[in-house]
């Protein structure tokens, strides 16, 4: 078996036949390298799971959908005795509109939901890791080269220093499912991880807190930013401002 990311993630969410995850098994005991990027992944979706919220339906909520098909159902049949066949078509295809709105409207909402805690965990992760820095440098002219070659894009690199945010370097990241830049910056004793990556797709400026930690989320110029840190808000506000300038 060849080394393969997505084979371990696979491997880790019990997505393998047994004969394959046995493969697997016997491939993480004779490689290093993907022993500690399973170890790595593992490690992630403990925190994530840690961090992310549980989500429970309301009570009642099993029955009020039987109740609605039910309802549905007795329409259908008196329709039929009327002999108006369609108009239960007709209400079965706003039925479906309204369905499909909501199920795309739910899907971009988990996976906004997902890359938040994300991006919580990651910013947890290189406070109590050893991964914060991977270019340590107050100079924006020399953290801003460092990521040549090492992204397909090149980020953005402001000195803050003379506003109270002095740069401290930057390091890559992985997020759902690409490379990401990370700038790191201070503020007296706090770390103000600055994740940024090319988007096109619009949307509006995004402030969340969780366990602490404060989270903004803003666009520019085709970049997307993702401010986490437990600064307060307040300030987090003010560094966004600044860097936007």
């Amino acid at each position: 078996m060849s080394c393969s990311r997505e084979l371990i993630e696979a491997y880790l969410d019990d997505e393998l036949d047994p004969a394959a995850a046995a493969e697997m098994r016997e491939h993480l005991l004779n490689c290093p390298d993907c022993a500690d990027t399973c170890a790595r992944i593992r490690e992630q979706k403990t925190e994530i799971r840690s961090l992310a919220p549980v989500f429970k339906p309301p009570p009642g909520f099993e029955d009020s959908v039987r109740n609605a098909l039910r309802r549905e159902a007795g329409r259908k049949q008196a329709q039929q005795k009327q002999g108006v066949p369609w108009r239960w078509l007709a209400i079965a295809a706003s039925l479906l509109l309204v369905f499909s709105l909501a199920w795309n409207i739910g899907q971009r909402s988990s996976r906004s939901e997902t890359l938040a805690q994300n991006l919580y965990a990651s910013h947890v992760r290189s406070l109590i890791g050893s991964h914060l820095l991977d270019v340590t440098s107050s100079d924006q002219h020399t953290v801003k080269p460092w990521f040549n070659g090492k992204l397909d894009f090149s980020p953005q690199v402001k000195d803050l220093a003379a506003e109270g945010f002095p740069l401290l370097g930057g390091r890559v990241d992985y997020l759902t499912d690409h490379t990401v830049a990370v700038l790191v910056y201070g503020r007296r004793q706090h770390i103000i991880n600055l994740f940024t990556w090319p988007e096109t797709s619009g949307g509006s400026e995004v402030e969340s807190s969780q366990n602490g930690y404060n989270l903004l989320h803003w666009k520019d110029s085709g970049m997307a930013y993702w401010a986490v840190s437990d600064l307060n808000s307040a300030e987090l506000r003010q560094f966004k401002d600044l860097y936007r300038r």
